[in-house]
């Protein structure tokens, strides 16, 4: 594995959750951390709360804590022109950016056919368009380094259909064919692009009740639910993951991206590394 000391990192959806464990992680190993995260996002349809400027600090903080170089950026990935700002400015206070990690995501349970335009597009713009807007405008700084990486957290929903979460779905699907193509694109730059995704992690976009019910209701979403709870959803995904544990673990991600990130040369780009409790295996392609 290659060594990462003084390497710049840019970590989006940093403030908490994956993002800030990966973060974390790759401080650890030597690199200076640009936390992105967009705490100004109110009321979105989402069921369950954002992070805010107190998260964001706070990972700053840790990561400094670490002795390495910090910088938090409140920046909404959905916005083209914040993002192309948050990637001046990161390069100017730490000088280039050789990984980027597309953590920023959000999720919302919800079938199909009572799905809103609204709960929609606030999942496909910031997973999907947010994630494109992020590769797009620091790619010439990724392919420079001459050995960049980029890494998507997408989620395992990308590799089959997810009942409830037609917009989550669609987006992972499509960030794996961002990645792939990006893969083929910039190989000759010594970049390389790939894509986590992982099955449910016990994250605040996990704890929201109506996931709970959708979890509960099964794979088809024709079981009876009775009383919707962390406890039952919990269970559930007991029932349904091959490994028998409800959550991967945030740490079996982190051990992912990490292995994408130091991996030497090309010979691991264009991959999707799942880490989905089992789920993988029922996987047909």
């Amino acid at each position: 594995m290659r060594d990462l000391e003084g390497s710049i990192a840019v970590v989006t959806g940093g403030a908490r959750g994956i993002g800030a464990a990966i973060a974390k992680r790759l401080a650890a190993a030597g690199a200076d951390i640009a936390i992105w995260d967009a705490p100004e996002w109110t009321d979105p349809p989402l069921g369950y709360p954002l992070s805010d400027r107190g998260d964001l600090r706070e990972i700053e903080g840790e990561i400094r804590g670490q002795g390495r170089r910090a910088h938090a950026i409140a920046v909404d990935v959905r916005d083209p022109a914040a993002v192309d700002a948050a990637v001046a400015e990161t390069v100017s206070e730490l000088g280039a950016i050789d990984i980027l990690v597309c953590a920023a995501g959000v999720r919302s349970a919800v079938p199909a056919s009572r799905m809103t335009d609204e709960q929609w597009d606030s999942v496909v713009d910031v997973n999907l368009h947010g994630t494109y807007h992020c590769v797009r405008s620091a790619l010439a700084h990724l392919e420079s380094s001459g050995a960049g990486r980029v890494v998507i957290v997408a989620s395992e929903e990308g590799r089959r259909g997810a009942v409830g979460l037609s917009h989550y779905a669609a987006a992972s699907w499509g960030l794996i064919g961002l990645a792939k193509s990006l893969a083929l694109e910039s190989a000759q730059y010594g970049l390389a692009v790939n894509v986590i995704t992982p099955g449910p992690v016990d994250t605040a976009m996990s704890r929201s009740i109506d996931y709970w019910a959708l979890v509960q209701a099964g794979r088809t979403g024709a079981d009876p639910v009775d009383d919707v709870s962390e406890t039952s959803a919990r269970r559930a995904l007991e029932a349904a993951h091959p490994s028998g544990v409800a959550y991967v673990g945030v740490e079996s991600v982190c051990d992912a991206a990490m292995f994408a990130i130091g991996a030497e040369g090309l010979d691991l780009t264009g991959s999707v590394l799942d880490v989905s409790a089992g789920l993988a295996a029922t996987n047909t392609a």
